[in-house]
């Protein structure tokens, strides 16, 4: 939910990663969080072009069609990339300080790996992963760097 650092001339600020299938003409209702990012944070009008990307159809120009307090609509125009096949690369890691696993998840997921698997090892310092922190921080980063897809997050 957050702007790439990097954007190409003419591309839209937003990127907003969606589990909806993406197509055009297709209405996209975003999630709660995405809602409040476009509504209270990014306050974006209504015609607003935001860019959407599930991790399987590419990725999907998309105008703001309603912006409400209880929800949005999004409706998808055309395609502006193509989903690429990625390597299968796995990154298993031994979560040692729970502040870093944030970090290992927003890099990894910027280098480009499809899959991360926390490894409890006997120094792990961390007694359990909270894998929907780090779905979400793997989410941030693939929006923020123009990735197309998505880590896997699997359980320790």
């Amino acid at each position: 939910m957050t702007a790439p650092e990097t954007e190409a001339p003419g591309s839209p600020a937003i990127r907003l990663y969606v589990e909806a299938p993406l197509a055009a003409g297709a209405t996209v209702a975003p999630s709660a969080e995405q809602h409040h990012y476009l509504r209270s944070v990014m306050r974006t009008p209504a015609g607003a072009a935001v860019s959407l990307f599930n991790g399987r159809d590419g990725e999907w120009l998309a105008s703001v069609e309603s912006l409400g307090r209880k929800g949005a609509a999004l409706s998808v125009t055309a395609q502006t990339r193509r989903q690429e096949p990625e390597p299968d690369l796995w990154l298993c890691f031994a979560p040692v300080k729970k502040a870093r696993i944030d970090f290992i998840a927003q890099k990894a997921s910027e280098l480009g790996v499809s899959a991360l698997q926390p490894v409890l090892t006997r120094h792990t310092q961390v007694a359990r992963v909270n894998e929907a922190r780090l779905r979400a921080n793997a989410v941030e980063a693939a929006e923020q760097c123009a990735r197309l897809t998505v880590p896997a997050v699997f359980p320790a």
